[in-house]
């Protein structure tokens, strides 16, 4: 089921990156909340409706939830940003801004043999290929951009920027000492909260936990401040679902939707480093370009432990990597194995590496 989340107030969503109080004063923040923090609020919510946090302790829901050391059957896809019953993505990172402007326009896949010769690995690289100047895109595209983005029907797309899903407000407080109550010299930070505007929300799909209660509040973030949950319909899903790919001239890509935590850094464990040829589900394939942000620290809080979760580099949502196909896999098969599926090597049940297919056009 696909459940809405929506925010009584301001939310709190940390990197991974440590902080220091005495040392650091900006608390860092990233938004939208990587899949573990709705993994963990939503467990969370299912420990203490379902019993107790010693019954969890204990495996009492250990089919559905697991325990402290295991996970049960319960499984995340997402999350997804949603306003107006409208679905925003992170913007692919294979394609950029122009010339500053609110347009994105897709990099051009190009051998690597007719540009340079370097100990760049792979067979094609994603170029500029014109003279305007160019940056990443750092905001979102909608589900109808996005569509037709996965099956390379314009060459100009739209980006809604980030101004128009939220806004970043300034918290400034001070450490206290908890003998007195008095504050701690040099403890001064700052940290930015997120405000969602408008009718905008969080979507996530819970599968896995059966009865799973069609409203609810739930604490979400830093602060673990309260918001409501509801039971939705998410229509432009079932599109992306449903949607007709064309892969006849034996190659697709794969957006990464929410980070990704391979074993091999931005290389997936299932790809081999040296001939980057690989199989997936049964899918012969070689990677022959990507188009990846800088790595993301992920860590998190293990409540029933009570300390923190390992800490984790992953590739960042709106990734994207290319591949030829190797054998005579059907469109079908290709889809069937990747497509709104989680395929990070680590923590895939929380949400992380979502894939979305795509086609590539030579």
């Amino acid at each position: 089921m696909f459940i809405k989340i929506t925010p009584f107030d301001t939310l709190f969503f940390r990197t991974g990156r440590p902080f220091s109080g005495g040392e650091d004063t900006w608390v860092d923040t990233v938004f939208p909340p990587f899949p573990s923090t709705l993994y963990g609020a939503i467990r969370s919510f299912l420990i203490f409706h379902m019993g107790t946090i010693e019954d969890f302790k204990v495996g009492r829901f250990k089919e559905i939830i697991g325990t402290p050391t295991e996970k049960g059957r319960m499984k995340l896809k997402g999350p997804f940003l949603h306003k107006k019953g409208d679905i925003f993505l992170r913007s692919p990172r294979d394609i950029v801004r122009v010339n500053n402007k609110g347009e994105l326009e897709p990099l051009k896949l190009l051998k690597k043999a007719n540009l340079f010769i370097s100990n760049y690995g792979l067979e094609d690289i994603l170029v500029w290929p014109k003279e305007d100047t160019v940056d990443e895109s750092t905001g979102f595209i909608d589900m109808i951009e996005f569509i037709d983005y996965l099956k390379n029907k314009k060459e100009t797309y739209y980006e809604a920027k980030k101004e128009e899903i939220y806004v970043w407000e300034y918290k400034v407080g001070i450490a206290r000492n908890k003998a007195t109550g008095t504050s701690n010299e040099g403890y001064l930070y700052r940290m930015p909260l997120t405000r969602f505007l408008g009718d905008v929300n969080i979507v996530v799909k819970v599968e896995g936990v059966n009865d799973f209660p069609i409203e609810g509040v739930i604490q979400l973030g830093g602060e673990s401040k309260a918001a409501k949950f509801e039971e939705t319909d998410v229509h432009q899903l079932e599109e992306l679902v449903n949607i007709d790919l064309n892969f006849s001239e034996g190659f697709f890509k794969v957006y990464l939707a929410t980070p990704a935590i391979f074993e091999n850094g931005w290389l997936p464990k299932w790809i081999d480093e040296e001939t980057l040829d690989g199989e997936f589900e049964g899918v012969k394939l070689k990677l022959i370009a990507c188009a990846i942000g800088r790595s993301i620290p992920i860590g998190g809080w293990d409540m029933a432990r009570k300390s923190p979760k390992p800490m984790r580099r992953a590739v960042p949502a709106g990734s994207v990597y290319y591949f030829q196909i190797v054998d005579n896999n059907s469109a079908t098969g290709i889809k069937e194995a990747f497509h709104l599926k989680n395929i990070s090597d680590l923590l895939p049940e929380e949400g992380f590496g979502l894939a979305i297919l795509g086609e590539v056009k030579l």
